[in-house]
């Protein structure tokens, strides 16, 4: 853009050149004190005023039209950073409402204290759990309201490895409970904090997992490994990624030599559950299915007659998935069973998988729970009737469209992000698994 300094300049000039032109002319012409003489010199002097008024209205024009165009610059930058503005607070409002919704859905209390122990935000469970002791407010002194065991030790070990666990005891004496104590970081060191999560102990939960226990974990360490067939799907978003979320009832236990009974299925775009889009059968699986695994799914011989084998139920499924990432909960189980079905049917199901389970591990490794239960409860996830096969798969398509927000929330954006982070998980699992049957030698 030209500066409006410019036209301003070509003013000047311009008068300048009349006037010295006007001056010249008339001082000459004039002395000779002739009338036509006279009249020349003034004809000259007219034509430079012109020449100076025509060029200075010539610039101030121009200078209007470059403030003009400067202001309409400044006023579409002024609309623009607006824009940004509105969109940022939108967008703060969003993750603001997401964090308050994940809160309050949580059966865990989780408590947040600066380093003077002056609360900082509680959810509605903690605000159950402390109000008996005294009010529950924004800055109030935590320690009146519930005691940390040992406090020195347990914030040192938070300080160290960021989360530590912990037992604490509300003021009226209620406790222990098994709490995690996280210690937040603030780069300038000025306000540092930290976060208290802990179960409240609720028995009517205790029970219902006890009736129906939870499948035992079931672990493949070189099945489980992630490894992206190329480049282009590891560097895909999750957020764009569609994902076939599955859960199987089997006869048992054994993957070797039990049998599929149903089949679940259900779609999951980014972090979008399409509920609607769902796939569901009974199996017949070929030999009786005993009175126990009917008493967990209450799928009897009877339920599964004419029902298709496993291996046309499996290409069903393959054919419901397409082309889509698979996802299930404990999947190593799962994909046993699919596999050797799809073998049976003499095609391929090798689909990318990803296991919530070990998903849930990475994100949450002090959890004491990362059963399907445990991880509905923790948030806020109803399930419906459970070891039905659908239902369970709708309950795990809710749960990993939630780690795949809190996955987001945490740098996680890609697959091959999320792939790494559960072949960590896998690691430390392998790790463990090694450790313990090394301790039992």
């Amino acid at each position: 853009m030209s500066s409006p300094h410019l036209p301003v300049a070509r003013l000047l000039l311009g008068f300048a050149l009349g006037l010295a032109l006007f001056a010249g002319l008339y001082w000459s012409l004039a002395r000779g004190g002739q009338a036509p003489g006279l009249a020349a010199a003034l004809l000259c002097a007219g034509l430079g005023l012109g020449l100076a008024v025509a060029i200075a209205a010539a610039a101030f024009r121009q200078t209007l039209l470059l403030v003009g165009a400067e202001r309409r610059a400044l006023a579409a930058e002024l609309e623009a950073a607006r824009a940004a503005a509105n969109a940022g607070d939108a967008q703060l409002q969003h993750d603001r409402a997401w964090l308050e919704a994940i809160l309050r859905d949580l059966s865990e209390a989780v408590i947040v204290a600066d380093r003077d122990h002056r609360l900082l935000l509680f959810n509605a469970r903690a605000n159950e759990l402390l109000a008996p002791c005294g009010p529950v407010g924004l800055r109030r002194d935590l320690r009146l309201l519930l005691e940390i065991v040992d406090a020195d030790a347990a914030f040192a070990a938070a300080r160290r490895n960021s989360c530590a666990p912990a037992q604490i005891y509300v003021a009226d004496g209620r406790g222990p409970f098994a709490a995690r104590l996280a210690w937040v970081r603030d780069p300038a060191a000025a306000s540092d904090a930290y976060v208290l999560t802990f179960g409240t102990g609720d028995a009517a939960q205790g029970e219902t997992a006890a009736a129906l226990p939870p499948r035992p974990e079931f672990f493949d360490f070189d099945a489980q490994r992630l490894s992206p067939s190329d480049a282009a799907l590891a560097d895909r978003p999750l957020a764009a990624l569609a994902y076939c979320v599955f859960d199987l009832e089997t006869t048992g236990l054994d993957v070797e030599n039990d049998a599929i009974v149903s089949v679940g299925a259900v779609r999951v775009l980014g972090s979008r559950v399409l509920a609607s889009e769902n796939f569901a059968t009974l199996v017949d699986p070929g030999r009786p299915i005993p009175p126990a695994a009917t008493a967990i799914h209450g799928i009897d011989d009877a339920a599964v007659a004419g029902a298709p084998d496993a291996p046309a139920a499996i290409a069903q499924l393959k054919r419901f998935a397409h082309d889509a990432v698979l996802v299930a909960h404990n999947a190593a189980f799962d994909l046993a069973f699919v596999e050797r079905a799809a073998k049976a049917g003499g095609f391929a199901f090798d689909n990318p998988p990803f296991d919530t389970l070990l998903v849930a591990r990475w994100l949450f490794p002090d959890l004491a729970d990362h059963s399907l239960e445990g991880l509905a409860g923790l948030l806020g996830i109803a399930i419906g009737r459970r070891h039905s096969a659908l239902d369970d798969a709708l309950a795990t398509a809710a749960i990993f469209a939630r780690l795949v927000e809190i996955c987001r929330h945490r740098g996680l954006a890609t697959y091959g992000e999320l792939a790494a982070a559960s072949n960590m998980a896998l690691d430390m699992r392998l790790a463990a698994h090694k450790l313990s049957r090394a301790g039992g030698l």
